[in-house]
């Protein structure tokens, strides 16, 4: 699971196809953000936000100046939120694959898949240490922003508290993914 340890020239495409996703992520939240104060945004577009930190370590790994905390924090990020947009989509599939939204929400079903999974071998790079238990914090700070706050993204209200059990189970469940693949590596460097 040497992916993204010794960049190659595709490395530059998953990095700038990211930057693309965030863009046009933001755009997506335009509406949301415009409504909201500025100091509630970066709780707001979380799936951008995900993938410009992608990005962002992709860069820095290409350039040798990878940074395990922030490798790690990108790798929980965009495994619990490409996770959580494939699942609310499939939850409100009535909604968001309705004739009007299908090819939008399909494609956004393929490239947030694609989010979790580019998540696995970011999270293959880092030696975690104690600063990734910060990650953990965050993700459960955007719970809370979410849910209680309400800057969770438009969705239909019906099943919210389901969406939101499982957002709390995915800030667990991403964090302890990208632990346990951490330490694989470790293990297999026998450190």
């Amino acid at each position: 699971m040497r992916l993204f340890e010794k960049p190659k020239r595709w490395i530059w495409l998953v990095i700038f196809i990211n930057i693309g996703g965030a863009i046009y992520g933001w755009y997506y939240y335009e509406y949301q953000l415009l409504s909201s104060p500025t100091y509630l945004w970066i709780f707001i577009a979380d799936c951008p936000n995900s993938a410009l930190m992608v990005a962002i370590s992709l860069i820095l790994i290409a350039k040798n100046r990878k940074n395990d905390f922030f490798s790690f924090f990108a790798s929980c990020n965009a495994l619990k939120y490409g996770i959580w947009t494939c699942f609310v989509i499939l939850l409100y599939h009535d909604y968001f694959l309705s004739p009007e939204r299908r090819l939008l929400y399909s494609c956004m079903f393929i490239s947030h898949a694609l989010l979790a999974t580019e998540a696995i071998p970011l999270a293959y790079t880092v030696e975690f240490n104690k600063n990734c238990v910060f990650a953990l914090l965050w993700l459960l700070l955007n719970d809370f922003m979410d849910y209680v706050v309400g800057t969770h993204p438009y969705i239909p209200l019906s099943k919210l508290k389901l969406v939101a059990g499982f957002t709390v189970f995915l800030s667990f469940f991403s964090f302890s993914i990208c632990y346990l693949i951490s330490k694989k590596k470790r293990a297999a460097a026998g450190i």
